[in-house]
């Protein structure tokens, strides 16, 4: 008799156990899909922008003053504005940057698309017409 006893209460507390232990797992999995879905509805930093700004505190840091290449530009689009070359570039570089933009939001997937599926038309247009 105390070996059944025994061995129904080692049973039991290994059930337990491995309920318990099933259950800590599905929260885990639970919290971290919670944690990825909140991840992906946030819009990431822009890395060209930062890039600029960064390069812009090291200019000045490096006493560059009035001779910075950067011009004092804070973002992307403001170092395109001051920087030579034609306006054709100028415009390519922007619509480059716009497209990236919008890849950093997870809301604007459809924007994205259709942006980018224009940008092919016009090239595919384009090529037509050199040949």
């Amino acid at each position: 008799m105390k070996l059944s006893t025994t061995l129904f209460t080692f049973c039991l507390t290994i059930s337990f156990l491995a309920c318990s232990g099933q259950t800590n797992h599905e929260n885990q999995n639970k919290s971290a899909d919670a944690e990825n879905i909140k991840s992906d509805t946030n819009k990431s930093i822009n890395l060209m922008d930062e890039q600029v700004k960064i390069l812009n505190q090291v200019f000045t840091i490096g006493g560059a003053g009035d001779e910075n290449p950067l011009g004092g530009a804070t973002n992307y689009l403001e170092l395109l504005n001051q920087l030579e070359g034609s306006e054709e570039l100028k415009e390519q570089a922007r619509k480059t940057y716009d497209l990236y933009n919008t890849s950093l939001d997870p809301k604007k997937k459809e924007e994205l698309r259709l942006k980018i599926s224009k940008m092919l038309e016009e090239a595919m247009a384009k090529s037509q017409r050199d040949q």
